[in-house]
């Protein structure tokens, strides 16, 4: 069965957060945002497809994919793929397509 739609969802300030901001690198310290996690299961629930997508790692060149795995499984989170250290680290994004966590 075709997916309803093609959802890619990034992972730090989304789905978790971090006690201080000076913890935000250290992803061993990420805390689960529940009601955020439930809202993309929801939508793989409904259909769409879920690509967990972060860019952990590119900068440092660090590989985060298992811990980044274990801590998706931790929280219960559902989805398809999850795509780690390939995201470009950015600030700003840009895009007709964008939605932020709240707006979901």
């Amino acid at each position: 069965m075709k997916p309803k739609s093609n959802i890619y969802v990034d992972i730090d300030e989304t789905i978790c957060d971090y006690e201080y901001r000076e913890d935000k690198f250290n992803y061993n310290l990420a805390r689960p945002i529940q009601m955020n996690i439930d809202k993309i299961n929801r939508l793989y629930i409904q259909g769409h497809l879920i690509t967990y997508w972060t860019a952990r790692g590119s900068r440092t060149g660090e590989d985060w994919y298992e811990v980044t795995k274990n801590q998706l499984e931790e929280w219960g989170c559902k989805y398809h793929f999850l795509s780690v250290g390939e995201k470009p680290a950015y600030d700003i994004l840009i895009c007709d397509k964008s939605r932020r966590i709240e707006e979901i």
